[in-house]
């Protein structure tokens, strides 16, 4: 697709997006209330006309909120997309500058402002509880961030628990950010990268329900270990494999990831063992927090009948909550024909999670999915590098910190 192009289609986009805001921001109240009392067009009479359900000011405050959730996003994309075509047309650059860290700044601050306005608090995680340690399973074990918290409120005693989780999330966006970007680099021009860092927002916002503070720290786990295993740098990859355990237990499927990426690439004794040694640091992560941190149980029962109940008699519920994440793993799949091998192994990593949703998740709640964010957006990176003709620089192997730490490529074992 020619710059051109894209140029076009932003303006067009930008103008009709402010012509909504605008037309809302004048209007949008008067229609609501006409719609209300069954006087405005039949579809949004439909929506709105339920005088016996919710009083007036209940749709008011819904459709407020979502105005301000797409409009969030649209002045992030403005940006994004306005720098995108700045670069796309000039010669590639090998270090940031301003622009980058502004994005960073912006993006930054996007992630803190979904999570104030349309993130909550809810009896089952309460901040105070989790701080300290008496959440009930399955979130008593998931600490990494929790630290770090309570370090702040250690140091600023005169911090509420939700001051301290907001700053501790500020952290994990901040870490997520900077993994995501050098994992996009992979895949698209390194002053390209950034379209990562807008993506994942784009994908994770939809999933802001209740405080957590682990859902931002898979997408940074992942992003992490991803890059080094598809680098076969395998010294950081568990070290972070070991870290992240105790933000999530989820990282289990990073185990069975690497399995499958390096399947062909090892003999079979070797990988073998690989895997074993994974799961042994795995597992000891687990009776260690079982031990400091005692529980009666990993996760709570009943998950199955939810689920199915959810499928028989709620799909409604079910499709406006993952919906929106799923739509993006559509568009994730039109990068396929341009992955590469490694990076298309990695979609194991979706069964796992549909499993492990169906066992002992709920389908309900599309932050389930988080963790195949980084796979999805690399798709669409490999996608978008292929269509405007950015694609990643190679990557100066000899010049890796951790060559030492690689494992050498060898024929399979019979």
């Amino acid at each position: 697709m020619k710059p051109a192009h894209l140029r076009l289609l932003f303006v067009t986009f930008s103008i009709c997006a402010l012509a909504v805001f605008s037309w809302y921001f004048f209007a949008g109240n008067a229609l609501l209330e006409a719609a209300y009392d069954g006087r405005s067009w039949s579809v949004l009479n439909k929506v709105f006309g339920h005088a016996d359900r919710h009083p007036l000011a209940f749709y008011v405050q819904k459709m407020d909120a979502l105005v301000s959730f797409y409009l969030l996003l649209w002045l992030a994309f403005t940006v994004t997309a306005a720098v995108f075509l700045y670069r796309l047309h000039r010669p590639a650059a090998m270090s940031d500058d301003g622009l980058d860290y502004l994005l960073f700044a912006i993006y930054t601050a996007v992630f803190a402002g979904m999570l104030l306005r349309f993130g909550t608090q809810e009896n089952w995680y309460l901040i105070d509880d989790i701080m300290a340690f008496k959440g009930t399973p399955p979130f008593q074990h998931r600490v990494m961030f929790i630290f770090p918290a309570q370090v702040l409120q250690y140091l600023f005693p005169r911090l509420g628990a939700i001051e301290c989780f907001l700053w501790s999330q500020v952290l994990a966006v901040v870490l997520m950010l900077w993994s995501v970007r050098r994992f996009a680099a992979l895949f698209i021009r390194r002053d390209l990268a950034f379209m990562a860092q807008f993506l994942v927002l784009c994908m994770w916002a939809p999933t802001v329900t209740y405080y957590t503070f682990y859902d931002i720290g898979i997408i940074f786990v992942y992003s992490f270990c991803l890059y080094h295993l598809l680098r076969r740098e395998m010294l950081p990859y568990v070290a972070m494999l070991v870290a992240g355990t105790f933000n999530h237990e989820i990282t289990l499927f990073l185990i069975v990831a690497s399995g499958f990426v390096l399947f062909g690439q090892m003999k079979l004794r070797s990988l073998a063992g690989w895997i074993l040694l994974q799961l042994l640091l795995y597992g000891l992560v687990r009776v260690l927090m079982f031990y400091v941190l005692p529980a009666h149980q990993a996760w709570e029962g009943g998950k199955i009948d939810n689920n199915i109940n959810l499928f028989l008699h709620h799909p409604r519920t079910l499709v406006q909550n993952i919906g929106p994440i799923l739509l993006w793993y559509l568009v994730a799949a039109s990068g396929w024909r341009y992955a590469s091998a490694p990076l298309r192994r990695c979609l194991i990593i979706l069964p796992c999670l549909l499993t492990m949703t169906f066992m002992v998740g709920q389908f309900n709640e599309g932050r389930q999915f988080d963790a195949f964010i980084p796979v999805a957006v690399a798709f669409m990176l490999c996608a978008l590098s292929a269509r405007v003709g950015a694609p990643a620089m190679p990557a100066l192997d000899r010049d890796s910190a951790w060559l030492l730490s690689r494992m050498p490529a060898s024929g399979t074992e019979s």
